[in-house]
């Protein structure tokens, strides 16, 4: 994780809670990170305290992969704060000058991956829940439904991104792709939780 990224993860949560409802940045990309993180947390509390109770080598792999699945998604806080003022820059510069159009198609194509790529990681946490469901004790299996509620909240979150950003992008060719990208995210997400929401308890 980089400096910057470990910096807002060390703020307080009332800090960073404040600084949501009262300034441009952390704006939703980033306050969608930090739920799919705890919702991913959820899900991991259910296997450890498990595990706990009655270790087993699979149980030990999807921690394992749950751990690493936090690792990556948690600088994509940082990142999607740096995108977005990367972009405002480009929008901001002055409309004579020749290079604005190229910054903020090279801005948005930013914009647009880095919450691509958040939302292809909650896609895999909500996976990852499936799997974990039959390791995971009865007693905490509302904590995994709840966290898989907001991976699930967190995907659609981000990929407003998505829809802000698509337009700019260079080309018809990247807009469709971004958006084709997009739409196959939030189907999956959706399948996935009405599995997880509907499995008997």
């Amino acid at each position: 994780m980089t400096d910057s990224a470990t910096t807002l993860w060390q703020h307080r949560l009332c800090d960073f809670r404040d600084a949501v409802a009262r300034k441009p940045m952390p704006g939703c990309g980033a306050t969608a990170v930090v739920s799919a993180d705890l919702g991913l947390a959820l899900v991991l509390k259910g296997l450890y305290l498990s595990q706990q109770h009655d270790a087993s080598v699979s149980r030990q792999a999807l921690i394992d992969e749950g751990e690493a699945l936090k690792q990556r998604l948690a600088p994509l806080a940082q990142e999607d704060m740096d995108a977005f003022e990367a972009f405002m820059a480009a929008v901001g510069r002055d409309e004579d000058d020749e290079g604005r159009a190229d910054a903020i198609h090279a801005a948005a194509d930013i914009a647009v991956e880095v919450p691509l790529r958040t939302a292809q990681l909650c896609d895999a946490a909500l996976a990852l829940t499936h799997q974990a469901g039959a390791n995971i004790e009865q007693q905490f299996s509302s904590d995994a439904v709840a966290g898989a509620r907001l991976i699930h909240a967190a995907l659609h979150g981000v990929l407003l991104n998505v829809d802000a950003n698509a337009g700019q992008l260079g080309s018809d060719a990247a807009r469709d792709r971004a958006r084709h990208a997009r739409d196959d995210l939030a189907q999956r997400a959706d399948a996935l939780l009405e599995i997880l929401t509907n499995a008997p308890a």
